[in-house]
């Protein structure tokens, strides 16, 4: 190795040692065999956030729905789903305009930034505008209390605010479940993903409102509950 790639090796072990997560040593991160550009002001996607959207195309029932991503980040499932999806248009909301410009970085590496609109806004307060198939969303849920006791490579190094689901865990989940009521349509589904400890909070919350049926808790490939679907229905 030349002196200048040892220094450059050496660097990288420095920031490694003090336990930077390697996504953003290296500024990447695979997920659903494509390749993210991540960094400080994203949550760098999780293999477990797959299920995710292995879930939503499996609910998938028109090549032209049209599909909303709350806290979209660094638009991994935004960017995935347009990208399964050929015809689809997508919504793709976040509160942080370094974390969206990533996500169109993101969108238009992989070339569906013509079919993602990306809106800056508080998913929590916003009246989301539209109608769509499909409302998906990996929210904060980590519990305000237990973020300081999570691995140093997500306490230290992932942006605060793609963790902190408030003193429950559940306070994402408490604005997004009666907001998407008025805004899917007959049929559409909503899908989130969750703390492996937080179904039946879940559950419950949609439990609340007659339209959603059809609610199943699904599980990761740990056999962690990680995944809540329901169907929005007015029968």
């Amino acid at each position: 190795l030349s002196e200048s790639k040892i220094k450059m090796v050496k660097k990288y072990m420095e920031r490694r040692i003090n336990r930077e997560p390697i996504s953003h040593i290296f500024g990447h991160q695979e997920f659903w065999s494509l390749d993210f550009v991540v960094d400080e002001n994203v949550l760098s996607p999780r293999p477990e956030t797959e299920l995710l959207i292995e879930t939503a195309l499996n609910c998938i029932y028109s090549p032209t729905s049209k599909i909303l991503d709350l806290g979209t980040g660094s638009g991994a499932i935004a960017v995935t789903m347009a990208k399964e999806i050929s015809e689809c248009k997508v919504s793709a909301i976040d509160i942080d305009p370094k974390s969206l410009n990533i996500a169109k970085e993101n969108s238009e590496r992989h070339g569906v930034i013509n079919r993602i609109e990306f809106i800056c806004a508080d998913l929590r307060t916003s009246d989301w505008s539209g109608c769509f198939s499909l409302i998906l969303s990996n929210p904060p849920y980590i519990k305000s209390e237990d973020i300081e006791k999570i691995m140093p490579e997500v306490r230290n190094y992932e942006p605060r605010k793609a963790l902190d689901g408030g003193v429950t865990g559940l306070d994402f989940y408490r604005s997004i479940i009666p907001m998407a009521v008025n805004r899917l349509e007959e049929n559409g589904f909503l899908i989130l993903e969750i703390g492996h400890d937080q179904a039946y909070e879940v559950t419950a919350l949609l439990n609340n409102f007659s339209c959603y049926q059809n609610i199943k808790v699904i599980q990761d490939y740990s056999g962690y509950d990680r995944v809540v679907k329901a169907q929005k229905t007015n029968g």
